[in-house]
């Protein structure tokens, strides 16, 4: 089982690894967000949330796509196993984003 503890360890890493990678330009990572969640399968992952102030032009896809790769070997102390969800929202449009992930989990519950 996925534990709060886990959660916050994964949310510590990513936004470690983002603050370095983006150190100089002119974007703020906060919050980031780790949650347990549940597939359709019923197995458990990781799905984080990375909300951001800034241009988005200058997030790497490449280089967050590859994250997962870079944080393998602390995923893996964790005792995680499966990709973990990985979605950057606008600082804007996060209470919209947070508000409708909720209202749809809320629903498959």
């Amino acid at each position: 089982m996925i534990t709060k503890t886990v959660t916050d360890e994964m949310a510590r890493l990513v936004g470690e690894a983002l603050r370095e990678r983006y150190r100089d330009e002119d974007l703020v990572f906060d919050p980031i967000i780790a949650e347990r969640a549940i597939d359709h399968y019923g197995d458990e992952y990781v799905d984080i949330f990375v909300i951001f102030d800034g241009d988005q032009e200058k997030l790497d896809a490449r280089w967050t796509n590859g994250l997962w790769i870079q944080l393998d070997p602390h995923l893996e102390r964790l005792g995680i196993t499966s990709v973990p969800g990985l979605s950057f929202v606008e600082k804007s449009e996060w209470a919209e984003v947070y508000h409708c992930q909720y209202q749809r989990r809320d629903e498959l519950w």
